[in-house]
């Protein structure tokens, strides 16, 4: 029989216990709770989506990472050009520079374009503008061009040394005739204390 203070009688059916694993069924004045979060969640992210539209210019996080995504490929061409450019005018610069030096160097040749167009591809720069070939002064290889190379250098010496003079100006030919003189001729031209106008 069931007792006053069993608290698994049933009032109805004092002789019944009551069972513990059925649910409770909803009052009819409960609301649902989960419907209540979701419709906060959707008014919060259109606050979110409004707010950001505002700041940003797009509707949402998905096509403002897109932008941004397009951008940065706009970016990486641009850089990408500049440093092309960067190249282009560098690589002038150099061979500028090597021009240069190797002109300023040619003071003993005959013909200083001749030791610029020997020489200019063995030059480089480096990070400090100087030239150099084949790790040596420009100075020093121009020399060592014109001692393995006599006949692309000046006649030296002074009347009574050996060398040839030339007092009345005596054997001048213009550069595209010289140009046209096989090497032996241009030597020889040259030892004969000829001169190019």
């Amino acid at each position: 029989m069931a007792d006053d203070t069993d608290q698994n009688a049933n009032p109805e059916n004092p002789g019944a216990a009551t069972d513990k694993t059925q649910p409770a069924t909803p009052a009819a004045g409960t609301v649902d709770v989960q419907a209540q979060i979701n419709e906060a969640l959707t008014k919060q992210q259109e606050q979110f989506n409004a707010q950001f539209k505002e700041a940003t210019g797009h509707p949402d996080l998905k096509t403002f990472t897109e932008a941004q995504l397009q951008q940065q490929g706009k970016l990486q061409e641009l850089a990408d050009s500049r440093k092309a450019g960067e190249e282009k005018y560098k690589s002038k610069f150099e061979q500028a520079a090597i021009g240069i030096a190797l002109m300023a160097a040619s003071s003993e040749a005959l013909d200083p374009e001749i030791i610029k167009d020997l020489l200019s591809g063995k030059a480089v720069v480096d990070d400090k503008d100087n030239v150099t070939i084949d790790g040596k002064p420009v100075a020093e290889a121009v020399q060592k061009l014109l001692e393995d190379r006599p006949y692309l250098a000046k006649a030296q010496g002074g009347p009574g040394s050996g060398a040839p003079q030339n007092p009345s100006g005596g054997n001048q030919i213009t550069r595209a005739e010289f140009e046209k003189l096989d090497h032996p001729g241009r030597a020889k031209f040259i030892q004969a204390g000829g001169k190019i106008i």
